[in-house]
């Protein structure tokens, strides 16, 4: 309650001072006033706005994010819209843009690439691109072509105490490093590290420590020696501490990026790519997209489901269990896990993976459990409850080559994985699979076609890029 105060104190009595000195105040407080204005107004116009990086005149820069308004019912249903994401990347790197919005591009039933002579007729055979971006090879990498020292410096500082996520390039030391391959490298670095991940490129070494010094210096390019990490095949082994049965480093590759995450204790989550996976597009792009799709099925999760903000396994090829008589699985496995059908298999060229699951499948280790790649993360996401999330991205066949079909049983789901997903329509092989009769064409034509101005590609993950031309 509001109280006065007593008479006894009341307020003081300023004398009045005569009008010649009451002018002069005003005169003072107004030009005061109007100084500070001009202060402001000058900070306003002077100081620099956004880098250049951002916008500048002469190019638009697409923006980074893309947002899900509704997850798709249906396999033609567009799902992302785009928004802006701010840079932290200074104005010393001006990323990549597209030559064009779809020129060669038909909509239709599916997307058709059309109206470049000489090709194969491309079509699209799951879901149709995010984005309507379109990319010719040269606009694609150009920015990577000719780096001036201060872009190969930003490459090597990429990595920063703060990131808390990681992105790995898996490599061996036959792996040749031709200039395709450098392109594709530092488009890596600079585009991942717009979306704050460091990058590493791991490479699987049996030389000695000396060897393994002298193989960076002479293969690696300079920019990338810094974010370069080795292990050999005893590291892994005695890391394991014969805990669990290990075959080799290709069927248990797993194990160098469980390795990884447990030495390096500020990662919540890594992506892993194997050396001959491409993208048509940006990763700083892709990789956002990725999240704000997961982001719309986790809003709408049900009451009985618990995912948690990041997803545990991120795939790019729709889980399933495997046939009986697939090549892979092996009697004690199968007993580890409980027989054939909590299994859960998915190619892993590309994986995301989190810290939780990663100490799952150290768990499992330390009891004696270890398995080929392509099942073990996905059935111990299934069996611990963790959550699981398919990325379906666009697959592109020849018009005359049909592609797999999976279909997304709800069955097959773990408990915590989205419920709102593509159930009878996700594509698969062609260009994203374990073999190239359709990978490697799509991506020979558009760099075959980069002069011609109308060879125009969709955002595309491409695999398996094979060959020492491009890698």
């Amino acid at each position: 309650m509001h109280m006065s105060l007593p008479q006894k104190f009341p307020p003081p009595v300023t004398a009045r001072r005569p009008p010649i000195s009451r002018l002069r105040n005003i005169i003072t407080v107004a030009a005061a006033t109007f100084f500070v204005l001009v202060f402001f107004l000058a900070i306003k116009i002077y100081l620099p706005g956004a880098p250049d990086f951002v916008a500048t005149e002469n190019s638009s820069i697409p923006t980074t994010a893309a947002v899900v308004p509704k997850p798709p019912q249906k396999n033609l249903e567009p799902i992302n819209e785009e928004k802006p994401i701010p840079s932290s990347i200074s104005n010393v790197f001006n990323p990549p843009t597209p030559i064009t919005e779809r020129l060669s591009i038909n909509d239709g039933d599916s997307l058709i690439l059309t109206g470049v002579k000489n090709i194969t007729e491309w079509r699209s055979v799951g879901r149709p691109p995010a984005r309507k971006d379109c990319w010719s090879y040269t606009a694609r990498f150009k920015p990577y072509a000719s780096p001036s020292q201060e872009v190969l410096d930003l490459i090597s500082n990429n990595n920063k105490p703060t990131n808390n996520r990681a992105f790995i390039v898996r490599l061996s030391t036959g792996h040749p490093w031709k200039k395709e391959f450098n392109l594709h490298a530092r488009a890596v670095v600079l585009e991942a590290g717009l979306v704050n991940y460091d990058v590493f490129f791991l490479v699987h070494t049996d030389l000695s420590s000396s060897e393994r010094t002298k193989w960076i210096k002479d293969h690696v390019p300079a920019e990338f020696r810094n974010l370069t990490q080795t292990f050999s095949t005893k590291d892994v082994k005695n890391w394991l501490n014969g805990t669990a049965p290990f075959k080799n480093i290709m069927e248990n590759n797993h194990l160098a990026l469980q390795m990884f995450v447990t030495n390096n204790k500020q990662y919540d989550f890594i992506y892993s790519i194997e050396s001959d996976v491409r993208l048509i597009g940006r990763w700083d792009q892709f990789l956002t997209d990725v999240d704000e799709e997961y982001k719309s099925h986790r809003e709408r999760q049900g009451p009985d489901q618990d995912m948690p903000e990041t997803p545990d396994l991120v795939t790019f090829e729709a889980l399933k269990r495997p046939s009986d008589k697939w090549l892979w699985l092996d009697d004690k496995c199968l007993k580890d896990f409980g027989g054939h059908e909590d299994l859960r298999t998915s190619i892993g060229p590309m994986w995301g993976w989190s810290r939780r699951l990663i100490e799952k499948m150290n768990e499992y280790n330390a009891n004696g459990v270890d398995c080929y790649y392509e099942y073990f993360a996905p059935t111990i996401a299934y069996k611990e409850d963790l959550t699981t999330f398919f990325y379906q991205h666009p697959l592109y066949c020849s018009r005359k080559t049909p592609s797999g079909r999976h279909s997304l049983k709800l069955e097959e789901l773990g408990k915590n994985d989205p419920r709102t997903v593509q159930y009878e329509k996700a594509a698969t092989g062609c260009t994203y699979f374990f073999v190239n009769p359709h990978s490697q064409p799509f991506w020979d034509e558009w760099y075959k076609a980069r002069k011609n101005p109308d060879s125009c590609w969709p955002t595309a993950l491409v695999h398996p890029i094979k060959g020492e031309f491009f890698n």
